[in-house]
C-alpha cells in the first residue's frame, strides 16, 4: 500500500497574495529553470528569436540546460518594479507550478520551510488534493 503524502492527510492552504518574494533569488539561485520548449514559448511573445532572447535573459549550466537569469538585486529579470512578471502568460513552468514544487511537497517541514519565504503559504483555501498532484505530475 502506497504511504500518504503528509498533505493527502493534514489539509495545506495556499493563496498567492503577488508579493514576488517567490521570483527572488539569492546566492545559490541564480536563475529560473526552463523546460523544453519554453525558450522558444518566450522568444515569440516577446517578438524576438530565441538566439538574442537567449543572449540577453539566459544563464547556462555545466549541463547545458538554461535558465532566465536572476538580476544582481536578486530579481528574476521579468520582475517588475510593481511585482508583477513582464512574461506572466507564457512563465516558466517552475513559475506555474509554485509552491507545489517536489522538493517542497515531499514533506510537512518543507512546506513549512517555504512559508518562511512566500507569505501565501497557509492562508486562503484549502487546496484540493488533486490539483497538487496535478502540479507536481508537470515535473515527470
Amino acid at each position: 500500500m502506497a504511504r500518504l503524502r503528509f498533505y493527502q492527510k493534514t489539509p495545506i492552504r495556499f493563496k498567492c497574495t503577488g508579493c514576488g518574494a517567490c521570483c527572488l533569488g539569492s546566492a545559490d539561485e541564480n536563475m529560473i529553470e526552463l523546460a523544453k520548449g519554453e525558450v522558444e514559448l518566450i522568444s515569440q511573445h516577446l517578438d524576438m528569436s530565441p538566439g538574442t532572447f537567449t543572449e540577453k535573459f539566459l544563464v547556462e549550466l555545466d549541463n547545458l540546460e538554461q535558465g532566465i537569469r536572476i538580476n544582481q538585486q536578486g530579481r528574476c529579470v521579468f520582475l517588475q518594479k510593481n511585482n508583477r512578471c513582464a512574461i506572466y502568460q507564457v512563465r516558466p513552468r517552475q513559475c506555474q507550478t509554485y509552491p507545489y514544487w517536489p522538493e517542497i511537497m515531499a514533506t510537512q517541514s518543507g512546506w513549512d520551510n517555504e512559508s518562511y519565504r512566500c507569505e501565501g503559504i497557509n492562508t486562503g483555501d484549502v487546496v484540493l488534493i488533486e490539483q497538487i498532484e496535478q502540479q507536481l505530475k508537470r515535473f515527470d
